[in-house]
Order: C-alpha cells, then structure tokens, then sequence
C-alpha cells in the first residue's frame, strides 16, 4: 500500500514550465512578462503566529533569523502561479468547468498552504530537534548553510549559486538532521532529476520522427498489474539529467527514449533553455552548458527540498499515529475490529444481498469479516472457439435441431478447440514495448527445458525486485509456449504450441506442482459430456456437462493467512493458474481482479453452464478446478477463496501474534488500518497548521487580478 500525503497532491510544481509554457496556446501573458511574473504576488511569514503558540512561541526568533538571513523565503512570484496554472489549474477550467477567479484563487491557497507547511516544519524541528536527540538551533543552521556555500571541491559557479538560494542549505540542514542522513535529501534530489528528465523526454518527442510501419507490434494484451512500476522509495545509486551535452553513459540508471539521439536531446534542451530564457528564468550571460548549474536548477531544488522537508514532517506525525495503534497491545485495533464485524453481521444477516455487494469490494484493504456458507471466488481461464468454430456452432443452432441435438453439436465443436499462448503483444520491435527477455529458466516439464531460447516476461519485476514492484498472484517462470524468433529487421514471428482440453488440463496440473514444489495436484475426467442426452425429466441436468473435476492439496490454508502471504501452498498454486490466465485466457473480466470472480449460491448472471460449475465448485474448497463448456468454449474454473460457514470470524478474529506476519489476515487489517489513521491524523493535523497560520499570509491581489479576470 503506497502512502500519499495530501500536501504531495496539492503542492505547486514548477517543473514543466520551462516546457508548457510555450506549447499551451494560452495568451493571459502580459506584454512585458518577464517583470510581470517577477511580481510577488503573497508573502508567508509565520512568525508571529509562532509568537502567540504555547508549543511554538519558544522557536518564534530562530525562524525569524532564518528569514531575516533568506534561510526561509517568504515570497511567492507570479510565475509560481503561473506554473502552477499551466501544470494543474488548466485542467480545473477545461475540463471540470471551473471558472478562472475560482481556479487561481484555488491554486494560490495551495501556494500558499505550501509555504505555510514548509516554515511550520522547520519550526517542528527546532522545537522538536532531531530523532537522534540533537538539536536544531537558527545558529547551527547558519552555520551548516555557511559550510556549505563554501565548501571545498566546489566551483565558483556552485559556490555562486548556493550563496544566492541558500534555503538549499537550510531545507538541506533539517532535512538531513544536520548532515547526518542524507536519504531523504537524495531521494528529494532524485524526485527533481527525474521530473526534468520526464520533461525532456516528452520535448524530445516531438524530434524524434516516428515511422508507423518500422514499429508493428503484435496483438495487444493486457498486462499484470504494477508491471515496470518502480518502488517508491527506490533511488538508484548514478542518476543524472540527459541535456544531449553531456554523455548519456554518466547519466548513470536514466534511460533514454526509444529513438533518441544526442541530436534530438539536444533540442530538446535547447527547447527548454529558449522558454526559460524568454520568462526570465535564465540571464543573459548565464552558462548553460551544464544543467544542474543553472539558477532555475536551484530554485526547483529549493522547492523539492522544502517539499521533501513537510513530508519529512507528516511521515513523523504518522509514526505517532501508528504508536497510538500499538498502545495497550493494539487495544485499539482490536476494538476496530470487533466493531466492524459486528456491524458487518448486523447487516448481512438482515439482508443477504448486501453481502453479495461487500464481496466485490474485497481486497487487501477491504474485507468482509462475517461469511455466508457457500459464497466464494474463482478464477476463469476461457478457452474461446476460434472464428470458424464460431460459425460452426451458428450453422448448427440454425438447422432446427433440437436442445440435445444443439449440445451435441456443440460437444464435437469443443472436442476441436485448441489453447494456444496468447502473449505475442508482450513482444515488441522496440524495447520501450517489449517485455520479453531469454531465458533457461522457468517451467520445467519432467527435467527437461521447454526449449533454450524461451521467453520469460516483466524482468524488472521478476528479477530487479529492489527496484521495482513485484506482481501479486504472478510466478512468472512459464516461458511463450511456443517458439519466438526476431528477424535482423526487429520483426517477430511465432509459432505457438497448441493444446486441446485435455493438453491444456495437464499444463495446468503440471505447472501448479511446479509451483507448489511437489505432486498436489490431480483430477479425474468426469466426461458426462459422453452421455449425449442432457435432460432429467424435460429439464436440463447442468451436471452433464462437467467435464472434468481435480483439486490442489494444500498446506496452510487457513483463512487467517488470507491471500497475500507468499510461502503459502495456496498463493503458490494460485500464483501459477493467475500466470495461465494471462496467458491463454481471452475472459477480461478476471484479469487484474483481486480473487477473481465472486460465486454466489443463488440464481447468478453467468451462463447457466458456467453458473453450476462454479457453484459446485466452491462447495468442493480451495484448490479445487472444474472443467465445463459454454457457448464461448472451454471455461477452467479454480476456486481462491471459500466462505464455507455462517461465520462471525471468518479469518478467526484479530490476533496480535500475527501483526508483523506480512500476508496475515490481521497483518493486513493492522495495515489497513494503520495507513488510514496516519492519513486522518496527518490531515487532521495538517489542517489545523493551516487554519492556525492562515494569517501569515499577505496576498497582492492586484498584481494578479489581470488572471482573476481572465475569461470575463
């Protein structure tokens, strides 16, 4: 679960603007805009708000030495607004119909609650001091920003540049708790490489000519969720801004756009060079070869570093909020709990289909504590007729034939029905498409390699795991069943192995003992498909049509384990059916779901055939699979998850001894719960920052009224 502060959803960013600006079509611009965005347009200065706090009065003058000493900057520049405007407040007008008054006094307020926050927190920690119990004092930190501007081994350029911002240094002192850890500081400066590398890569595009036919992909497929998403607090060891003038291989872990060139970097920073030249951003005689020594650069640091420095401060408001969780052995939590299911069984038990409506908000945040026998969900591998097949089944279903007659006609068409790897659109001309790689390993079938050159998917996720966000419910080790090759021109071509039922079935089983690491999983074919009349009594038996019926033999199946806990054989087993899905299954509606599909034991929306094998399912448990046709094809039915009682427990209460077992039912809750208290507490409490000191701020309403009246 990712933890977003509210202050990072509404703090102004300027980054883009070297590169909105002239690409928007707006002309709100005054003539002489350089002076104009030059104009100060509010100043902040908490201090004497801090004077009248009993918990602040105490640090009132080392802030005002900090600002007196521009340590802590008061002002707020049109151009901010501006920004601010281009990057966000556009969209407020365009598309969600706000007016232009009501959009930028609604942008200033957030440029205005950020300088609030930003000078609250430095004043936290002055108060406060740091978490190795030192002390943070205005003299100490004018010395740290002294130090720093200079400091030896730095040019005359940086030591210039420091001198003129030097609330670098000072959001640098507090942040890094007077240079004694410097994570949060390299990840704010990471934040600010990257967001200018994001900037200089959409310019480039605009250089980079793209040739439709050179870039065929395949077919598209949907993809696992979090595929190439990068941790959030993952920062890379070399990471620098790729302007063109310098060398792409000392820009350590950035990576390029497909199709760049040094030429077309190049113009794309000098893009980005003329805007901020043309607002004033750049003087006449400022070097630009080198972009981290641009005075832009520091003032988007500054701003980075200030952000980096409130969330510093939220992230100890949070910690607060979890120890008050923790109090009196999670007395709290307990109580939540309890509170939940009783409320929970309350209303279930006076209206069963409210039940059937929790279920499909069930997730690793969201649970369902009191069950109703017979309710459960399942996953769906669907294994289409093709087109031609598709006409078959219409010609015989216009022939008159009677019900039984329909069925059996159906039953041959089946027998024909052949599963093959639908992964071809993970392939691509281009790396920027591509999520194959080579690979020995992977699923082995009786010792021996599916082939030398097989394809695995999603390297990053599968083997970068520091880096980026694993796959829930993803094995990853089934290569492309088939044989992939790329021509020298970059062009794939495939030849898919194909399996009918029977060869897909044994897949399955075979690659869920893969998973599990050893022989759990068996069936037996069923095939009252064989009996070609499908009626009891003038009604159809649904039971006809099972096919075939196995189950996976688990271990630590126990509901308090839940879902996401990793060395259980029931996430292993559905790990490996999630990865097959993906793979051959063309159902949409069960990829990327939680736990798949919800089953009730009533009449259901599914297609009657699907409706009792999957309800015969889930009264069979966990691990059990079914097979049974439709008129869509094959359906391989595997149950995840059973509500197998009228229960009040259905994960056997909150237990404290699995609080920090990660995949735990009560691991979860805890979680849960623990990311929406911080987040209430922080904004609860950030909130009152803002009401308190609301009052620091001056607004020169007039120096933007000429944007107030835009659109009048």
């Amino acid at each position: 679960m990712n933890k977003k502060h509210t202050l990072k959803k509404t703090a102004a960013i300027l980054l883009s603007l070297a590169l909105t600006v002239g690409a928007t079509g707006c002309n709100f611009l005054v003539t002489d805009s350089v002076l104009d965005l030059k104009q100060i347009v509010a100043t902040v200065d908490v201090t004497e708000n801090l004077g009248k706090s009993e918990d602040y009065a105490s640090v009132k003058d080392d802030v005002k030495k900090l600002i007196t000493n521009k340590g802590l900057s008061t002002d707020i520049p049109k151009r901010d607004l501006v920004a601010y405007f281009l990057n966000i407040g556009m969209t407020y007008v365009n598309s969600y119909g706000y007016s232009y008054e009501d959009t930028f006094n609604l942008l200033m307020d957030g440029l205005v609650n950020n300088k609030i926050m930003t000078q609250f927190a430095v004043a936290y920690y002055l108060k406060n001091g740091f978490k190795d119990g030192a002390t943070a004092t205005a003299d100490a930190c004018l010395t740290y920003v002294s130090n720093g501007q200079n400091e030896e081994g730095l040019s005359d350029t940086e030591k210039s540049l420091l001198k003129a911002h030097p609330e670098v240094l000072t959001m640098e002192y507090f942040l890094t708790e007077n240079g004694t850890d410097f994570e949060a500081y390299n990840e704010a400066v990471y934040d600010l490489k990257k967001s200018l590398n994001n900037s200089l890569d959409s310019a480039e595009a605009n250089y980079i000519k793209a040739d439709d036919d050179e870039h065929a992909h395949g077919e598209s497929r949907t993809t696992p969720t979090n595929v190439n998403v990068e941790k959030e607090k993952f920062i890379p060891e070399e990471y620098e801004i790729y302007t063109g003038r310098n060398a792409l291989d000392k820009c350590g872990a950035y990576e390029k756009v497909e199709g760049s060139t040094a030429t077309t970097r190049k113009k794309a920073y000098n893009t980005f060079l003329s805007n901020l030249q043309g607002y004033g951003l750049i003087a006449e005689n400022e070097d630009t070869a080198v972009i981290t020594e641009l005075n832009y650069y520091y003032v988007e640091l500054s701003s980075s570093l200030g952000r980096a420095l409130v969330n510093k401060y939220l992230d100890a408001l949070n910690e607060e909020a979890i120890q008050a969780l923790k109090a009196d052995n999670y007395a709290y939590v307990s109580n939540k709990y309890q509170e939940i299911k009783d409320a929970q069984q309350y209303s279930y038990t006076q209206d069963s289909s409210a039940f059937e409506t929790a279920l499909d908000s069930v997730s690793d945040d969201s649970f369902v504590l009191y069950g109703q026998k017979d309710f459960g969900f399942i996953y769906n591998i669907l294994l289409p007729f093709s087109a031609s097949q598709e006409q078959q089944y219409a010609a015989a279903k216009n022939k008159n034939l009677t019900q039984d007659g329909i069925f059996n006609a159906r039953k041959a068409i089946l027998a024909n029905v052949q599963a093959k790897d639908l992964r071809t659109g993970w392939f691509g001309e281009d790396e920027h498409t591509n999520y194959s790689y080579v690979t020995t390993e992977g699923y082995f079938d009786n010792g021996k390699a599916k082939g030398e050159d097989t394809y695995l998917f999603f390297e990053n996720n599968m083997a970068k795991t520091d880096e980026y966000e694993t796959l829930k419910q993803y094995l990853g080790k089934y290569p492309y069943n088939g044989t992939a090759t790329q021509t020298d021109d970059g062009e794939w071509k495939f030849t898919p192995n194909k399996l009918d039922i029977d060869g897909f079935i044994a897949e399955m089983e075979n690659y869920i003992n893969y998973a599990v690491g050893s022989d759990v999983t068996s069936g037996t074919k069923v095939d009252k498909y064989n009996d070609s009349v499908y009626k009891v009594n003038g009604v159809v038996d649904y039971s006809k049509f099972i096919y075939y019926t196995g189950k996976t033999k688990l271990d630590n199946t126990a509901r308090s384990q839940f879902f996401y806990a990793e060395d259980n054989d029931s996430y292993k087993a559905i790990s490996a059916v999630n990865e097959l899905m993906f793979a051959y299954s063309t159902d949409p509606g069960c990829l990327n779901s939680y736990m798949g599909y919800v089953v009730s034991p009533y009449k259901t929306d599914f297609v009657s055939e699907f409706e009792y094998a999957a309800q015969y399912a889930v009264k069979q448990g966990v691990g059990t699979y079914v097979v049974a046709p439709s008129d869509y094809g094959w359906h391989i039915i595997y149950v995840a998850f059973v509500y197998d009682a009228d229960d009040s427990d259905v994960y056997g209460g909150f237990k404290v001894e699995d609080v920090e077992k990660e995949g735990t039912f009560s691991n979860l809750f805890y979680e849960s719960l623990k990311s929406t208290s911080a987040t209430n507490y922080t904004t609860d409490a950030q909130n009152a920052v803002l009401n308190e000191y609301k009052t620091s701020a001056t607004r020169f309403v007039s120096r933007y009224q000429d944007l107030l009246d835009l659109g009048a």
